[in-house]
């Protein structure tokens, strides 16, 4: 706790000391927001490295930005491990025939320690084959999740998706149920 104040002085006495950033005491745990342009630069950076490994279907590039301990947390709170996830992006890609887009809004980013979370509004429209057939259908999906990057000596990696939420899924502009 003696940290926290020395901390929370050092912010009081100084004019200026963490330009772009808001400061929140949560419990023992000091939560920086971070408004500034290197970390959304570098995590906007990383966006646009992952966004090409997919349209490239390239599962070791897209795996390799992420963590070995990456993991996501499902709405109904089942953890999918790193091995998990690299065989759930083998199977959703081998349908895939082309991504028409991939588009991401990143929510305000928070930094805690080596740790980078934001909500993240993702969309894709693609097409891919269904298990009615060879014909290419149309498929758009989006959803928020929070995201949260860990800094490497490499830079920021996927670590962690949870709190998933409004997940849509239109197939040739129609709502689908379940996921192709």
């Amino acid at each position: 706790m003696t940290g926290i104040f020395a901390f929370l002085a050092l912010l009081l006495l100084s004019p200026n000391p963490l330009p772009d950033t808001s400061v929140k005491v949560k419990g023992d745990r000091i939560v920086v927001k971070d408004k500034s342009k290197p970390v959304r630069r570098a995590i906007e950076e990383w966006y646009d490295r992952n966004k090409a490994a997919f349209a490239a279907k390239d599962v070791a590039a897209i795996m390799s930005l992420r963590t070995p301990d990456f993991h996501t947390v499902t709405p109904d709170g089942k953890i999918n491990t790193f091995a998990d996830m690299e065989a759930r992006t083998r199977g959703f890609l081998v349908p895939v025939d082309r991504f028409l887009s991939q588009d991401i809004e990143i929510g305000t980013i928070e930094l805690e320690g080596d740790l980078a979370s934001a909500d993240v509004h993702q969309r894709t429209v693609r097409m891919q084959r269904l298990a009615d057939g060879d014909a290419l259908h149309e498929v758009a999906s989006s959803v928020v999740q929070r995201e949260t990057w860990k800094l490497t000596p490499e830079g920021w990696k996927l670590y962690r998706v949870d709190r998933v939420r409004k997940g849509e899924l239109l197939v040739d502009g129609k709502p689908r149920p379940s996921a192709p």
